[in-house]
């Protein structure tokens, strides 16, 4: 069953790089499509290089923006959280 993620708007307002704003909107674009929202996913589309693709996937672990773990291996499901749930 295909659940679609609705982007949280308030990514915009949060104090973080351009990058890990990318890599957010990207996994959930990557959800909607019915993909699963991991590195090795978000790799294909991304644009930038593979560390700074780590260091965004990190700042949003580290903000609570979406949930994983550091280091986060490349096929581990990386699910926005609710605003709630930011730090």
């Amino acid at each position: 069953m295909h659940v679609e993620m609705k982007m949280d708007r308030a990514i915009f307002d949060r104090k973080i790089s351009v990058e890990a704003t990318s890599l957010y909107i990207l996994l959930c674009a990557l959800m909607d499509a019915g993909e699963e929202p991991t590195l090795e996913n978000a790799s294909a589309k991304w644009t930038g290089d593979e560390k700074a693709l780590v260091d965004a996937a990190r700042e949003l672990i580290e903000h609570s923006i979406i949930a994983g773990e550091v280091p986060t291996p490349k096929d581990m499901h990386l699910h926005p959280n609710s605003r709630e749930l930011w730090r």
